[in-house]
């Protein structure tokens, strides 16, 4: 691999051997080269930083400035004192853009020190050449004294005014800024009827639907489900397992500029008690403007106009217990809860990182649907979700889960217990060749192939496990999953014998399998079991 492709690739991390060599090349590469090098080398840690020290006092201007770069990135993952004490020796650098680089970094960090030594060195340069990169620092990192300097500032420029009230705005937030973020109370009634707002993973809309029926009929639209003339609490919400988030819609008046109109929106829709009773006091929001990138400057404009029309919210991603989420394409402001607690998967103690989202193992449960004598079986059982989910919504016989990993085996019985539901049996083998039997629901969210299977055998493992499913079902016995092959799945469960029933294509996350219902036909609807074709009898496969 050449050297400005390993630097592309963000899993290379320089061994030990070669870091010397790296920063060789951080020194003499092109400027549109720099930022690729620095981070592999931040990824090497600690010995990238001081080997970059160790160069600092022989290097020259140019190649101080991408030193001290590197140690302070560094420096933002590894807190180590000598660092920071070698990041605020630099403020006294003969050289102004190593100054500016030492300023920078500095203001990323959370260290004891870091105001003082800013503020001497406001104090040796009452004109400092980098007094912008200064007034930003000292915004993110100072406290009373920062705050002090900061209110002695003025300046003639309008961009540097700016800046100056921006920082002003920072220290104000971080001193009101609580130690722990509180959780918004969903048991708080809407004064008045409002949009609720549902996010899913796009797919899933039809589902979430059928979940919130009882609350009225939903309008779709990809990964969103609304319910106008919603009153009662947030927590009315909850009974869709399916849903990411909810909160509710406010519309914006798009004859005005963005921030004037979420303004008018926050002004005159009533919302601000409501939301002031749910956070327990100031709420604290995140602001994020949708399809229009960070949008930082209207960050900071939206939260002047709050401190200036003394409006009772703070912009904080921080310690945001709420999102506010501007769609300004459709003239729509989301205000949904994202410190909350969620009751619907406590039970989750354990983890995968392979493991599906419950709100994706809830929607195969709902759409698998109860049979009082239900014997289940999830053959690729991983923590449990499926089958808790299943067991959360109605009675059932028994329940099996079978794996071939120990870890995932662990983690599902952790969370069996946790659920409090009995009569699931965990097993530690294969799915081709698990034995159970009398099963009259398949319910599972099978590996996907680009995450876990790398040599080619997943579409074999898929069809072998159909096969032995076929065996173990019962008549009118259910199949339910999502296939990440469905064109081959589909093809060899009819050649089977299956009834097919296909829901259509789930986003989990950058992959996008097929979500299937296979069904056992009953001897009203088939002659006998027997007569489906036999895998000896071949047709043809999609493969």
């Amino acid at each position: 691999m050449s050297a400005p492709t390993r630097y592309e690739d963000p899993g290379f991390t320089p061994p030990r051997t070669e870091v010397d060599a790296c920063i060789e090349e951080l020194l003499n590469a092109e400027e549109e080269q720099v930022p690729a090098i620095e981070r592999a080398l931040g990824r090497a840690g600690l010995l990238a930083a001081e080997r970059a020290t160790a160069r600092l006092p022989e290097a020259d201007p140019s190649a101080r400035v991408r030193l001290v770069r590197l140690i302070a990135r560094v420096t933002r993952e590894h807190t180590e004192p000598t660092l920071v004490s070698e990041l605020c020796s630099r403020l006294s650098d003969s050289d102004e853009h190593v100054q500016r680089a030492a300023i920078i970094g500095l203001g990323k960090l959370r260290h004891s020190g870091i105001e003082e030594a800013l503020l001497e060195y406001a104090a040796r340069n009452p004109a400092p050449p980098e007094y912008r990169v200064l007034v930003e620092a000292l915004g993110k990192v100072g406290g009373a004294r920062a705050a002090e300097w900061l209110s002695e500032q003025s300046s003639s420029d309008e961009f540097t005014t700016r800046l100056l009230e921006r920082a002003r705005l920072m220290l104000a937030r971080t001193e009101t800024r609580p130690e722990t973020t509180e959780p918004v109370r969903l048991d708080v009634e809407l004064a008045q009827a409002r949009t609720l707002l549902l996010e899913c993973r796009e797919g899933l809309e039809p589902i979430v639907s059928e979940q919130i029926r009882a609350l009225g009929t939903a309008v779709v639209s990809p990964g969103r489900v609304r319910l106008t003339n919603f009153t009662g609490a947030l927590s009315a919400a909850l009974v869709a397992r399916s849903a990411l988030s909810f909160g509710i819609e406010l519309d914006l008046d798009r004859q005005l500029s963005i921030i004037d109109a979420v303004i008018v929106a926050l002004n005159h829709s009533g919302i601000l008690p409501w939301m002031q009773q749910s956070s327990g006091g100031v709420p604290r929001v995140r602001l994020e403007f949708l399809g229009q990138g960070h949008q930082r400057a209207a960050v900071w404009d939206l939260q002047s106009r709050l401190v200036s029309e003394h409006i009772p919210i703070v912009a904080d991603p921080t310690s945001a217990s709420w999102d506010f989420q501007v769609d300004w394409a459709q003239g729509k402001l989301a205000i949904i809860p994202k410190a909350f607690n969620d009751p619907r998967f406590a039970w989750r103690v354990a983890q995968l990182p392979s493991a599906s989202n419950p709100t994706i193992a809830a929607a195969l449960a709902h759409v698998a649907g109860v049979l009082p004598d239900d014997v289940v079986w999830d053959p690729f059982v991983g923590s449990g979700l499926e089958l808790i989910e299943r067991a959360l919504l109605g009675p059932y016989r028994a329940m099996y889960g079978t794996d071939t990993d120990e870890r995932a085996l662990a983690a599902a019985q952790a969370n069996v217990k946790a659920a409090s539901v009995r009569h699931i049996t965990l097993l530690g083998r294969d799915a081709t060749t698990a034995p159970v039997r009398d099963i009259s629901l398949v319910i599972t969210n099978p590996p996907l192939g680009a995450r876990l299977v790398r040599d080619g055998s997943l579409g074999d493992l898929l069809e072998a496990t159909l096969r032995h499913g076929w065996n173990v079902l019962r008549p009118g016995g259910r199949w339910v999953w999502l296939s990440p092959m469905p064109a081959r799945t589909a093809s060899i469960a009819h050649f089977l014998g299956f009834n097919l029933e296909r829901r259509g294509l789930i986003d989990v996350g950058g992959l996008r399998p097929e979500l299937q219902i296979f069904r056992v036909p009953t001897r009203e609807t088939s002659a006998t079991r027997s007569s489906a074709p036999q895998p000896e009898r071949r047709r043809k496969i999609v493969r």
